[in-house]
Parts: structure tokens; sequence; C-alpha cells
């Protein structure tokens, strides 16, 4: 009586084994990884710069377009300044990608960091003009994701 059974199993797996290719389930191919942006080492720095003396509330005005030095407040400067502070000292600047803005001039372009600080973690929104100077500077706890495609980071952001 065992004879019959095991020669019941061969014979369905045999069936299984000559099955067409076609029915048999194959994986899901892995998608390819999108590259991370590479951050051009000149605005890495000055965009480190930036955020250190803004933090420090000893801003260089001369680095900044002349349509940018009139916003510069010592009172906005001081508050950016005690804000900023709350972050503790600067461990990492990661760059996450350009910025795009459609109102700029083509010359302009933008960039976009998270500052890592021991405190917390703020965005940096650098955009330079086509004769070097700063045209636009902000600090943000988010990325507004109309505006970019983020990569991803190794740790989630803070908030002021």
């Amino acid at each position: 009586m065992k004879l019959p059974a095991i020669a019941a199993c061969v014979a369905a797996l045999l069936i299984v084994l000559a099955a067409p290719s076609w029915a048999r389930p194959h994986a899901t191919p892995t998608p390819v990884p999108t590259p991370a942006p590479v951050a051009d080492p000149a605005i890495t720095k000055i965009a480190r710069q930036q955020f250190v003396q803004w933090q420090a509330g000893t801003v260089n005005r001369s680095l900044y377009a002349e349509q940018i030095v009139g916003k510069l407040s010592d009172d906005m400067i001081t508050t950016t300044s005690q804000r900023l502070g709350q972050l503790g000292a600067l461990t990492d600047t990661v760059y996450i990608g350009p910025w795009l803005n459609p109102d700029a001039p083509p010359s302009t372009r933008g960039y976009i960091y998270q500052m890592r600080c021991t405190q917390g973690n703020v965005y940096l929104w650098l955009a330079i003009d086509g004769q070097g100077k700063i045209a636009w500077l902000t600090f943000k706890n988010r990325l507004d994701v109309e505006n970019v495609t983020p990569a991803p980071s190794a740790t989630p952001p803070d908030t002021l």
C-alpha cells in the first residue's frame, strides 16, 4: 500500500517540475536606487560659514546681494541668532539638493542643506546669484515638498 502512495507523490512531483516556466512566479525586480545629489564643496563651505555666522549673530553683509542687504536688520539677525543658538554646536552639514525657484533670475542657483547640531537640526535654504553674492538665505524646520525632492537622511529633522 505504501508503494502506490509513493508512486503518486513522484508522479505529482514530476508534473510540477515539468510545468512550463511561464507558470512559475518570478521575483519582483529590485528598483535601482536614485543616487544622492552631489554637493559643490565651495557652496557647502558658504552654507556652513553662513550658518555659524548667523548662529553667532555676526553676519558679513558684504557677502549679500543688494536687494537682501536692506532686509538684514540688526533685530532680525539677533532674533535668528538666538533661535539658531538653541540648536547647539554644528556637527554636520548635509546637502539635500538643489532649490528650484521659478521666480529667481536664470543665473541664480539655489541649494538646500540640513544643518545638524547637537540639540537639533534645521534646513538652510541658500541662493547664490550670478555675481557670487547671496541672493537668498533662510532657515526652516521642515522641507517644502513642492520645492525639493529630499534625499534620505540618517536622522529625522528636529524642529526649532
